[in-house]
């Protein structure tokens, strides 16, 4: 661009430059980008008014609300927030020059907004915990991000009692948490559980403060021993414990022997077990009144201090896959320990005889018993447990051809055989139902 300087000398002798466009040199710009100047009587050229009263809808009226008459609008100022000068303070009703024909006003709140008030505040904390029982544990947790009051009362005991996390993956201190929060029945089967359970373990557990977990399904669940050990050391108020398929120690078992309220104890197929363990489990938990201990591998020592130190209340007993350890003798022994047994599974011990079937018969209150597999013992030997009144099932798989079979169940009319292939002893889900555990509902209600 083509430009003119002129020069010119102030009074102080200061030397000033200055700028300035040369007319014919910016028509030729303009021209090259094909525009050019707007003449002076051009539509284009005049400012754009704007009306005093233009019709602009409210949008922060919601839809149906009713409509405030002019009495109750005001006008108010608007502050920029930067500073101004005491002589360039804006009043109320005077315009200035880039705002001249608009009028800001200011639309009066309506009632419970002048304090921030919302529907949920006017509530009780009881009205709104019979609201928050009704929502899913997952709704709950996004609820406990909306403000301090509602963290408090999603948190509250109440509405985490029963809570199912079958099949879940538990991150690091998940559980720990999901425990703090007061859980009384809780479903982990299947489970993955990342350790440690609590990010502050050693903390919480020097503070005593232990769950109030009662009953606690851990079947199947993938848990390492040092996580099962976190567990079992802060659970001191269980009832009914599921360890179905868990790797187990002396400590782990010294941790289940404190629960002295301990009613049902399933420890199928759990690997570790030892004398030392089962001995603190079986002197110290004298409420136990069913214990399952099918196929966990147990040694010779195992089983003879089971059948003696057992406690004398326990009604339920599954020992099955004992194989060549579990013998006439210790038959002879846990009927004299045990004399209040109402269901016994010796299934897949091959050492007893026709001799264990007839000290069976001395249990006047059983109800169910299970040779299967069984193959000392006779078809004959079963006809003796016809003496037992209390009889309604036994479970004699793999023992008889099926012309045997018939004769027993006609001499057996009242008794069912063979209905039951799997055991339920101590387990706390049996057929296809995942809803609870031990008869305790564990997942939410459907709302239709």
């Amino acid at each position: 661009m083509a430009t003119k300087a002129r020069k010119r000398k102030s009074t102080d002798e200061c030397i000033k430059t200055t700028w300035d466009i040369d007319g014919e040199s910016t028509k030729l710009l303009y021209s090259d980008m094909g525009v050019g100047l707007l003449d002076e009587d051009s539509i284009d050229s005049r400012p754009l008014t704007t009306p005093a009263q233009a019709h602009m809808p409210d949008f922060t009226q919601p839809p149906g609300a009713p409509k405030a008459s002019h009495t109750q609008m005001s006008c108010a100022s608007v502050s920029n927030g930067y500073n101004q000068a005491p002589g360039n303070t804006p009043v109320i009703g005077q315009h200035s020059a880039n705002t001249e024909g608009l009028q800001i006003c200011k639309r009066l709140r309506l009632h419970g907004e002048a304090h921030g008030d919302d529907m949920f505040s006017c509530l009780s904390d009881e009205l709104m915990l019979s609201v928050f029982q009704w929502l899913p544990r997952t709704i709950l947790a996004k609820c406990a991000r909306v403000c301090r009051r509602w963290k408090r009362l999603t948190f509250d005991e109440t509405l985490w009692r029963r809570l199912d996390l079958a099949g879940k993956v538990l991150a690091c201190g998940v559980l720990g948490r999901v425990l703090n929060r007061g859980v009384h029945v809780l479903r982990l089967a299947k489970a993955e559980i990342h350790t440690p359970l609590y990010l502050d373990f050693h903390t919480a557990f020097n503070n005593n403060r232990f769950s109030k977990v009662q009953y606690l399904d851990l079947s199947m669940a993938m848990i390492d021993v040092e996580g099962l050990q976190q567990l079992s050391g802060v659970c001191r108020n269980l009832k009914k414990l599921s360890l179905e398929h868990c790797t187990l120690n002396d400590n782990i078992c010294g941790h289940i022997a404190d629960n002295k309220q301990l009613e049902v104890l399933n420890m199928c197929m759990c690997e570790g077990l030892t004398a030392e363990g089962l001995s603190r489990i079986a002197s110290q938990c004298l409420r136990l009144e069913s214990l399952n201990l099918a196929w966990t591998d147990l040694s010779r020592d195992s089983v003879l201090l089971l059948v003696l130190c057992l406690p004398k209340g326990l009604l339920k007993l599954n020992l099955s896959g004992c194989r060549e350890l579990l013998t006439d003798q210790d038959i002879i022994q846990l009927v004299a320990t045990c004399p209040h047994l109402k269901e016994l599974d010796v299934s897949d011990a091959t050492m007893l005889t026709a001799a264990s079937v007839d000290h069976m018969t001395l249990l006047k209150g059983l109800e169910y018993a299970a040779f299967s597999r069984c193959y000392h013992i006779t078809p004959p030997a079963f006809m003796t447990l016809t003496q037992i009144l209390t009889l309604l099932a036994l479970d004699v798989f793999g023992m008889m051809k099926e012309s045997s079979l018939q004769q027993l169940k006609e001499s057996m009319r009242h008794v069912e055989i063979n209905k039951y292939p799997f055991s339920s002893i101590a387990r706390p889900t049996t057929g296809v139902r995942r809803t609870s555990i031990w008869g305790l509902r564990v997942r939410d209600p459907v709302v239709v």
